[in-house]
């Protein structure tokens, strides 16, 4: 029988913690994962490793980069409420957040250049802010769409309010209006018909249909899949 002292027994413990810790803290510091990828997505780590090819699955720490080629996209899910980001071609997204216990303050940036759609689970304690070089847009639970272009940045809000500031102003964009901040300064309207960007990647549409049979009425489904 081997006896070891007292203090090499709690050392020996301490470096077993110490292993333990890497794995730890990369649990803790992951936010959100790729949750689609369409075409050519590159993660810029925040670390000297630099950039890798983005993966079904792969997760997501704070200061990570998600950037889509062309004719590309990537959905972007947080991993505290199951909020979404999709983004579209030539965009680049950074990710940033910090933890209050299992919620995260998401304070995201778009790039110019950059659009993306996303859905906002509305929970108690909800902060989720995107920012642009000419807008910030704050909301509380909700569907819309970003676009950052040369001439500005374009809000269409599909659902609920998005608070939607250029530096000088700030203004509520509700649900099927949409708002530019150019310039310091914001213009809004209702949506019209059309100008919705449609959203990458596979959709499917369902349309029911009632047709007669001997006399009776059969309600029947047709299933369309595509491909944005």
């Amino acid at each position: 029988m081997v006896t070891l002292k007292r203090g090499f027994y709690i050392s020996a413990i301490f470096i077993a913690l110490l292993s333990f810790l890497p794995g730890l803290m990369f649990a803790q510091d992951v936010i959100a994962y790729i949750g689609e990828v369409g075409g050519s997505v590159t993660i810029i780590k925040n670390n000297p490793s630099g950039g890798v090819e983005a993966t079904l699955g792969m997760l997501l720490m704070g200061g990570d980069t998600v950037k889509t080629g062309e004719e590309s996209y990537s959905a972007i899910i947080f991993q505290d409420d199951g909020s979404r980001v999709k983004l579209g071609e030539k965009s680049q997204l950074t990710l940033n957040a910090t933890r209050d216990k299992k919620k995260l303050k998401k304070r995201l940036f778009l790039d110019s250049g950059g659009k993306l759609w996303a859905k906002v689970f509305r929970k108690k304690g909800t902060d989720f802010q995107i920012k642009t070089p000419t807008s910030v847009a704050s909301v509380k639970g909700t569907r819309f769409i970003l676009e950052e272009t040369s001439g500005g940045t374009w809000l269409w809000v599909l659902e609920d309010d998005v608070l939607f500031g250029s530096g000088e102003e700030e203004v509520t964009v509700g649900a099927g209006q949409y708002g530019r901040a150019a310039d310091g300064k914001i213009e809004t309207g209702d949506i019209g018909d059309g100008d919705v960007p449609v959203e990458p990647g596979e959709h499917e549409i369902i349309i029911f249909f009632d047709q007669q049979s001997q006399g009776t009425a059969l309600q029947k489904e047709l299933r369309i899949e595509y491909e944005e």
